[in-house]
């Protein structure tokens, strides 16, 4: 039996830690505008995935093209770079930084996170989705994590589980004491046996609610270090240090200068 429980244990276990790619929060509407760039979203239906995306794309730098007055034909490469090419001058710098599809009635819909810069001679911000946290102490936390991963059901499953093992420690403790206490008050040697006996099957009852406790609170704390959640996206700004001359001027009329170091990160 025990080893029935460590095997099913270390399952949950593996079972959490490949978590399946959840619907990315992006794909219902993202904006940012960042120092150099902005990313925004887009969405596109096509009878294949590739007429979606360039749908999708076409929407991103659609605005583009038209404040220039002029129709270019896009095209991705393998890097998800966007390549606008056409009769007229316009430069287009952006790039898909994520896309997910969706196959329904016979159609495909593609949703592209995409980075368009400002200027085509700036360098893209860094930005980057990724389906990977960081440590947090709310793993110590039952459900905590989970939540803040966007796994709604597991966290609600731990907080759950959580809350009824430590709901039944607490009234099988309870009905133990009392049955124990009964044990006393009798004279009735089989009244005596019977509280006795129900003392002990409460303890059975708060032992293995304890043990259930405890395993499911070492499960949320793996699957809050190892499991992966819903797409975020992170924007990692620049460090710069920039170096400007300064000059002061006393009271007593003496000029000084001299070099300010300025670290912006």
């Amino acid at each position: 039996m025990k080893y029935t429980a460590l095997i099913l244990m270390l399952l949950l276990c593996a079972a959490s830690a490949m978590a399946q790619q959840e619907r990315p929060s992006w794909v219902d509407g993202y904006f940012n505008d960042l120092t150099n760039s902005y990313i925004k979203t887009a969405s596109a239906s096509g009878f294949s995935e590739d007429e979606a995306l360039l749908k999708a794309v076409n929407q991103v730098i659609g605005a583009r093209s038209h404040e220039a007055g002029v129709r270019v034909n896009i095209k991705i490469d393998a890097n998800g770079n966007v390549i606008a090419a056409g009769s007229d001058n316009l430069t287009v710098k952006a790039r898909v930084i994520d896309r997910y599809t969706e196959y329904s009635g016979g159609q495909y819909r593609v949703s592209v996170l995409a980075q368009v810069a400002k200027n085509p001679t700036y360098d893209f911000d860094v930005v980057r989705v990724t389906d990977e946290y960081g440590f947090s102490p709310s793993v110590f936390v039952p459900g905590m994590t989970q939540l803040q991963k966007g796994s709604k059901g597991k966290g609600a499953f731990f907080i759950g589980a959580e809350t009824a093992f430590i709901g039944a420690i607490v009234v099988a403790e309870c009905m133990r004491s009392s049955f124990n206490s009964k044990v006393n008050t009798s004279h009735d040697v089989d009244t005596r046996r019977r509280n006795a006996d129900s003392a002990d099957r409460c303890a059975t009852v708060r032992n293995v609610a304890i043990a259930g406790a405890l395993a499911v609170y070492a499960w949320n704390v793996i699957d809050g270090i190892v499991a992966k959640g819903k797409k975020h996206i992170v924007v990692a700004h620049r460090t710069t240090l920039d170096v400007q001359p300064f000059f002061t001027s006393g009271l007593d009329g003496n000029a000084g200068g001299g070099i300010s170091l300025c670290l912006n990160f």
